[in-house]
């Protein structure tokens, strides 16, 4: 998937404001690893993990905030996802650069997976369970109690 076919759509959208907000942020950050510019990739990379970090942490902490059942299974997928952000990272720094296109066309994948899969359960639990979460987090997605 180049950065030219792959964006945000509706498709994506899960209906909770604070999740979509924060996916529509990786899908640009990870749409932008498809630019074909060798010598920005670490900082275009370094900047997916950045944002993954806080993203990956705030659905972590709806999880335990909300008792969501699957939480180890969801956090686990975040993790791991990460450390192959990683990974690459220090394989591309160590000269195999065969590894950014090939990352920058499967991350997609994953996330569009990601999102039917386990995002999708997490949104609909925070939504039929909206006593779960703070005060905040309601005024910021729009449900009601």
């Amino acid at each position: 998937m180049s950065e030219e076919t792959w964006a945000w759509s509706d498709r994506l959208s899960l209906s909770y404001e604070p999740m979509d907000d924060t996916h529509r942020e990786f899908v640009q950050l990870c749409g932008a690893l498809a630019e074909d510019n060798p010598a920005t990739f670490i900082q275009r990379l370094d900047a997916l993990i950045e944002h993954s970090i806080v993203h990956f942490e705030q659905e972590n902490n709806w999880m335990t905030e909300t008792g969501f059942p699957p939480a180890a299974c969801h956090k686990q997928e975040h993790d791991a996802v990460l450390e192959v952000m990683r990974e690459v990272r220090q394989r591309v720094l160590a000269g195999d650069a065969d590894l950014a296109p090939r990352l920058a066309e499967e991350l997609p994948h994953w996330f569009e997976h990601h999102v039917d899969t386990m995002d999708n359960m997490l949104a609909r639990f925070m939504a039929t369970h909206p006593e779960k979460l703070s005060e905040s987090e309601i005024a910021e997605s729009g449900l009601s109690v």
